[in-house]
């Protein structure tokens, strides 16, 4: 990568940067039932993008005596991105589950390492030349790149921590809360979260090795490093193409709509006897699309319908038939051996936070002790 202006290195760096912009114009461009994901994901691919052109810029071998690289312009952009990215997929991670407030100061400090990284490399006015660690700096500037490459190569370690703990925290939520995030939607988070943890641990273990081995093993390793970012944005984009019509969400529930009274009455027909006689309430993996489908009606009528008819949304219309079932058990003499977790999943749920949750929410009282007074009164 240092040998020739553009040789093959540096091409495959600018087409994967090209395909980062057109991934993040796309993401942006796609119909979406949950837009922040899709944006903050698509802010994601722009610092990607950016990366891979700093990088190319401050590396290519032809480029070094360039203007731009005897300032600290190009490097600064390249530290702070490097430093978004972890709090960009985190964030997009959360997001799945959750609207974030971007701009609260909680998570704007989530920005601080990125800001601080180009006013240290600003300040101390470290080039592009004296960025890399070949190069033999003396004195203060020495220590602040010194610094600054230990933030940039070990920062995303905590942020693989934060990302993971995110991941799980969403697939709670998807249980508990019934979302209706695609499978495909959390496909593609696993796999941006899954290829950014091996190239980010692959990078730190080339900048530990870095000065254990020669100039050109070093080399080896960091175009290693750009190729696996490469291997993924090309991987995410195939996956894009393969899972078009999932990710296009082209059967998203559209916004309810007000159902016509005279077919109002046989909807409500059909929604009392899916409750009442099928007892759909009782399947732990129910949501709103499959319990319209096994109605046979269209999810934006449901919703439409439980808004209208019984001012709730499903979640909470399928939790409250849950927890009578589950009053209905605690009581009844045939199950008083039954144990409150054998409880919780006969009635239908499939957590027992969000079971003790909607328990004490609507009784008032906890499981534990709504059965003892059922014991008491019999």
């Amino acid at each position: 990568m240092k040998t020739n202006f553009l040789n093959i290195h540096d091409l495959v760096l600018v087409l994967t940067a090209v395909e980062c912009g057109v991934l993040a114009v796309l993401l942006n461009l796609l119909p979406a039932k949950h837009i922040q994901p899709r944006r903050i994901l698509s802010g994601f691919f722009v610092l990607i993008a950016l990366v891979l052109t700093a990088t190319l810029i401050v590396w290519n071998g032809d480029l070094k005596t360039a203007t731009i690289n005897q300032t600290p312009f190009v490097v600064s952009i390249l530290a702070a991105c490097l430093l978004l990215q972890g709090p960009v997929l985190y964030f997009y991670l959360r997001s799945l589950s959750q609207e974030i407030k971007l701009l609260r100061w909680r998570n704007l400090i989530h920005l601080l390492p990125s800001v601080v990284a180009a006013v240290l490399l600003i300040a101390f006015g470290i080039d592009s030349l004296e960025w890399q660690p070949t190069t033999e700096l003396t004195g203060a500037e020495n220590a602040v790149a010194a610094f600054l490459w230990a933030l940039v190569k070990l920062s995303p370690l905590g942020y693989i921590v934060a990302c993971v703990i995110a991941e799980y925290k969403l697939r709670e939520n998807l249980r508990e809360l019934y979302s209706d995030i695609s499978m495909s939607e959390l496909k593609l988070a696993d796999a941006v979260l899954a290829g950014f943890c091996i190239h980010w641990l692959w990078s730190l273990l080339a900048y530990l090795l870095e000065g254990l081995v020669s100039a050109s093993v070093s080399d080896s390793l960091g175009i290693i490093d750009n190729y696996l970012t490469v291997i993924l944005v090309n991987g995410l984009f195939v996956f894009g193409l393969i899972n078009t019509r999932q990710l296009l969400n082209i059967q998203a529930i559209p916004a309810a709509k007000p159902v016509q009274p005279s077919k109002m009455d046989h909807k409500v027909t059909v929604i009392e006897k899916a409750i009442h006689e099928d007892k759909l309430y009782l399947e732990s993996n129910i949501n709103l699309e499959r319990f319209a489908e096994q109605i046979s009606l269209k999810p934006r009528d449901v919703s439409a319908i439980l808004k209208m008819h019984y001012q709730s949304n499903f979640f909470e219309f399928i939790n409250r038939y849950r927890v009578e079932e589950a009053k209905r058990l605690l009581v009844a003499p045939e199950f008083k051996d039954e144990t409150i977790l054998e409880i919780i999943y006969k009635s239908g749920f499939n957590s027992p936070s969000a079971f003790h949750r909607f328990f004490k929410r609507m009784v008032g009282i906890t499981p534990t002790e709504f059965r003892q007074r059922g014991d008491a009164a019999n």
